[in-house]
This record gives structure tokens, sequence and C-alpha cells, in this order.
């Protein structure tokens, strides 16, 4: 991420959906002493924790989130579905985002949705499809790459080309959304 001019900020929580809300506060709030942009946040969250980050995107004033990626995730449950609300007892995350649908994100918010073809985690890929297909009905700016080889969390776990070309195109995506064009510039 500092190599593409990025800064990332993990965290650990103890309630999510409220932790992640407090973690943006913060930074916006201490944002000249951590040498953050207040004006141009970018959200990425991967697999049991993509429902958090929906809430998130829900939730918080938009203007200041310029996009998000959301890796191998649980989504949303649309059409009657409770997969994500089953899996969420099962492995025990959070599901803060339980009873929103695609109708409540933001319009102009950019997503790049990855998906591991060979996913084992069972309905997880149904969860990203209807996602996208609802996604896509109401015509929201969506990025979406399907890894057909990739189990999940191939991002750390599968050493390829594809995997690599991948992360590089989260890379470049975030950089065009929360870089300006002169830090994008001087980056190429």
């Amino acid at each position: 991420m500092a190599a593409s001019g990025l800064l990332a900020i993990t965290y650990a929580n103890r309630e999510p959906s409220g932790d992640a809300h407090a973690v943006l506060a913060y930074l916006r709030q201490n944002a000249a002493s951590l040498g953050v942009d207040e004006n141009r946040i970018g959200v990425w969250s991967c697999s049991g924790n993509a429902p958090t980050a929906l809430s998130v995107l829900i939730q918080e004033p938009h203007d200041f989130l310029k996009c998000a990626v959301l890796f191998y995730g649980f989504m949303l449950d649309l059409d009657g579905t409770t997969s994500v609300a089953d899996a969420s007892r099962i492995w025990r995350f959070a599901n803060p985002s339980a009873g929103k649908s695609v109708d409540d994100l933001p319009l102009d918010l950019p997503l790049f949705i990855a998906r591991a073809g060979r996913d084992e985690t069972p309905h997880l890929n149904e969860t990203i499809d209807r996602f996208l297909s609802k996604a896509l009905d109401r015509n929201l700016p969506v990025t979406f790459v399907n890894h057909a080889d990739a189990p999940h969390a191939f991002d750390v776990s599968h050493d390829s080309e594809t995997s690599r070309e991948i992360i590089r195109g989260v890379l470049s995506f975030m950089q065009f959304h929360l870089l300006d064009r002169r830090s994008r510039e001087l980056l190429a």
C-alpha cells in the first residue's frame, strides 16, 4: 500500500460496527497529525468483515468515503435468503447490515468486488452473485473480478500471477479514487 502512495490502517475491535465508525471518526478528527486526507478515505474488507464494511457504506455520510474494496466477502441477504445471517451465527462475525439492501448503498460510491471462484465457504459466492446482480440492476459503479482458480483468502494464500494481478488492480483502483491527479502522476 505504501509503495502505491496509499496509507493502510488496520484495527482490532470488540464491537465491529461501532468500532468501525469510531475508527473513521478518529481518523477524520486527527487527520492532520496522522497524515491522512480526511476527505479521501476508502474501505477495504474481506470475508466475514464485508457486512460490517457494507454497514459503514450505508450508514456513514459518504462524502469522504471515495471507494470500497470487498474481497471474497459475505454480502447482504437478498431476495429472502438467510445465508449471511446463518454464516454470521456459525463463524461468529457481525452482521450489522442485516435487513439492508443494495438500494441502501450510495449511488456514486465506486465498489471493487473480488470473488474467489473456488471458495469453499458455503453460500458465500451466492451472496456475491446476488449482490452483483442487484448492484448492476441499480447501475452502481462496480468493478468486479472473479479469480476462477482461487480459494478463499487468495490474496494471502494463493501464490499466482493472477492473484498478484488482482491485487495490482485493486491498488490501481484505490489510487484512482483516493489520490489526486498530481499524486498519481508522481507515482507513475
